[in-house]
């Protein structure tokens, strides 16, 4: 009994401690489960990742087994080959086709290297996909001998390609356009001695590109004697504060020749990491230079001229006005005097005389006043619009009763700054020419109106666009004139009428132009024949000195 106890005891150790193993083992199972399942997880969401990342670089994965030929695509490469869907199996030949007939020998002698030299392999080409478009892809890859297979990626480089393509172009075009502007760039990244310069820097200095050492040293050496030391004043005051600059100055080619340049510069930074640079363009600008000393040469001589001009008109003027007033004062004694002696044909001759030296006085009188508004100082003053109109009209009550003539006036007291004077015969000559000009059958009707306008708000080129304007209307219902006048009109001298049918000498609108024209301001006419014509004044609210 007791033997039987003793191995019915032993038994049960031996159950116990195997049944204990079991629990232990299935645990170890589980956690080894446990184990398998979060790698698997994470196997899945790298694999997840990973195709992500194909989409979004455009990339797809590949593998050939050399031995059976077996080909196997990853879903973006169906996509970057331009294929709908995967539901097929790619082979050798799919493979093969996919790639630009022009490219393929040398695909497979990379291919083939790779395995035979089991080595690596990186190749540019083109694919064409089932709907005829081609594009540019990256091949890269390697031989795995163990497996005895070739495994790489396609990464599609179109965009790549065609931006590498313009960046060309771009500097292609910069490249022309610098040789045609005769302006090169350059480059001084700070701490570095060298400068980089353009092809067309070397040009403008006389050297052939690349073939000098360029640094601050050499080319303060290239600068003319008489300007180096503005130069190096200019350009030690902006790099000190690192500020741009705009210098004008000349430069000694190595041939002995002047030339005259400009350079512009700013200091920015430059890349991704903490670089700055000065970065500028130095231009060619001799013909331009000898071209404003011309312009400069023929301006002095012009203003030299129009001088002379004003001189000769100015003394002319005053000299003409003794010998006028002795002509008409003898001419008024002889028909005074002797009237009763003369037949009618010398008192036609006396009268003809006597207005001839008046039209003559009316000619030195308008010539004095537009030499006058050529010299002198402008004299700007606080003034309103109102009042000058007011006596203008004053002066012209007579005429205005004598014609029967409507004036209707639409302007508030503005303020501008104007020469008194000026603006009073300005008025006074645009107004008379409304009462000259009339039709015989109608009366004089003359509307004389103002509004306020910015230089945007008005169709003229050379206006300041941000400065305030009044725009000045004076229409009456006269004999009006063709539009093909409408520029001439302000000429000196120009009629429109013969001197029979309106007196005038041809200068009162030419003196209008030029009140303007001191007045920073424009003048316009616009008319129709016998409908009456309107003349349009823009004048600057305040000069800009």
């Amino acid at each position: 009994m007791l033997l039987i106890a003793t191995v019915i005891f032993i038994g049960l150790l031996i159950l116990g401690y195997f049944l204990v193993r079991s629990v232990q083992f299935v645990n170890r199972l589980r956690r080894e489960a446990t184990g398998l399942k979060k790698y698997n997880k994470y196997l899945l969401e790298r694999v997840e990742v990973l195709n992500l990342a194909e989409r979004i670089t455009h990339l797809g994965s590949w593998e050939i087994f050399v031995e059976s030929g077996q080909v196997k695509w990853s879903d973006e490469l169906y996509k970057v080959y331009g294929f709908k869907n995967d539901n097929f199996l790619p082979d050798t030949h799919i493979n093969e086709q996919v790639i630009a007939p022009e490219y393929r020998d040398k695909v497979n002698k990379e291919l083939k290297s790779a395995i035979d030299n089991k080595t690596s392999f990186a190749v540019e080409y083109q694919i064409v996909q089932p709907s005829g478009e081609r594009k540019y892809v990256l091949g890269q890859g390697f031989y795995i001998e163990g497996e005895d297979k070739l495994v790489g990626t396609i990464q599609d480089i179109t965009e790549l390609k065609e931006a590498v393509l313009k960046l060309r172009i771009n500097e292609s075009l910069l490249r022309e356009a610098e040789m045609v502007s005769h302006s090169g760039s350059w480059e001084w990244i700070d701490g570095k001695e060298f400068i980089l310069w353009s092809d067309e820097m070397y040009n403008i200095h006389g050297f052939l590109p690349h073939s000098v050492f360029v640094n601050f040293a050499f080319y303060k050496g290239l600068v003319h004697e008489d300007d180096l030391y503005a130069f190096m004043q200019n350009f030690n005051m902006a790099k000190k504060d690192k500020l741009p600059f705009k210098i004008n100055y000349r430069i000694v080619l190595p041939g002995g020749e002047t030339r005259h340049v400009l350079t512009t510069a700013e200091y920015k930074r430059i890349g991704l990491n903490e670089n700055y640079a000065y970065i500028g363009n130095t231009q060619d600008v001799t013909q331009l230079r000898e071209a404003e000393v011309q312009l400069e040469e023929k301006i002095a001589e012009l203003n030299r001229s129009n001088h002379d001009l004003e001189q000769f008109a100015y003394v002319a003027s005053h000299d003409l006005q003794e010998p006028l007033r002795k002509i008409q004062a003898f001419g008024d004694r002889l028909k005074d005097k002797y009237a009763g002696q003369m037949n009618a044909e010398a008192q036609d001759y006396i009268s003809r005389m006597r207005g001839a030296s008046e039209r003559m006085r009316t000619l030195i009188d308008d010539l004095l006043a537009f030499s006058k508004l050529t010299r002198g100082n402008k004299g700007f003053s606080k003034l309103k619009l109102g009042d000058i109109v007011r006596k203008t009209l004053s002066d012209l009550d007579f005429t205005i009763e004598l014609k029967k003539a409507t004036v209707n006036i639409d302007l508030e007291d503005d303020e501008i700054d104007g020469v008194e004077s000026q603006l009073i015969q300005l008025f006074q000559n645009l107004i008379g020419n409304s009462l000259k000009f009339t039709n015989q059958n109608e009366p004089p009707c003359i509307s004389i109106s103002c509004t306020t306008k910015y230089g945007y708000e008005l169709s003229i080129t050379e206006i300041n666009k941000n400065q305030i304007f009044y725009v000045i209307e004076i229409k009456d219902n006269g004999i009006g004139f063709e539009t093909e006048e409408a520029m001439k009109i302000f000429d000196i001298f120009h009629r429109l009428h013969s001197r029979a049918d309106y007196e005038g000498t041809g200068i009162g609108l030419a003196i209008c132009k030029r009140i303007t024209d001191n007045h920073s301001g424009f003048i316009f006419a616009e008319g129709k024949s016998d409908e009456g014509a309107t003349f349009v004044v823009v004048l600057p609210k305040k000069q800009i000195k």
